[in-house]
């Protein structure tokens, strides 16, 4: 085998692994009963990241982030329940799938609420949402857990990152939110470097 054979069999493999993490974020398209849950994933994922998150992930911030992870999972589950097709390994996969998520959510949500600062870290509106955008098609039986998926949604986690990072920093303008917060933290700044006697 050529390195030139090996390195086209790499490149082909990692265009596959490209083109089935793009497939997943077109399976709700594939069963609009889960555009119920995408769409307000979505928005929510869109305001909070362009109007709050740019200035850093507050506790407040990482407790509704954490809402949303435990209410997705309350549906996923609901979601269940609705179409039971009977015991199987697959739906024991979606179970521990759902309590993982459920669980997750609620540590975000109870140690924000004790003021735990790594909840401000494991709860950022962008892997929050990664995680339900790649899962719920999963749930919703549009998307196997197989190797493949599994592999494509870990290895192009980064990719999801990076590429909203660009766009968020770089590309879109800053909103009036942001500035006017800024504003008011230089206002403060000001007034604690020089206090009024």
């Amino acid at each position: 085998m050529t390195i030139w054979t090996i390195a086209s069999t790499g490149l082909s493999y990692i265009l596959s692994l490209l083109w089935t993490w793009l497939l997943i974020f077109a399976a709700p398209f594939a069963q609009p009963a889960m555009l119920w849950i995408i769409i307000p994933i979505y928005i929510n994922w869109i305001f909070t990241d362009f109007f709050q998150e740019r200035k850093g992930t507050s506790l407040g911030n990482a407790i509704t982030n954490g809402a949303v992870v435990f209410w997705v999972s309350i549906d996923w589950s609901r979601t269940i329940a609705n179409s039971w097709p009977g015991f199987s390994i697959a739906i024991m996969v979606k179970f521990i799938l759902i309590l993982l998520t459920f669980t997750y959510g609620l540590i975000i949500i109870v140690q924000g609420i004790r003021g735990k600062d790594f909840v401000a870290k494991f709860g950022r509106i962008r892997e929050v949402t990664y995680v339900l955008l790649m899962f719920t098609p999963v749930i919703y039986d549009v998307l196997q857990l197989n190797l493949q998926n599994v592999t494509a949604m870990i290895l192009c986690a980064p990719i999801f990152y990076y590429v909203m990072e660009l766009i968020d920093r770089k590309i879109l303008p800053k909103s009036k939110v942001i500035s006017k917060l800024e504003e008011e933290e230089a206002t403060l700044e000001k007034f604690q470097d020089h206090p009024i006697a």
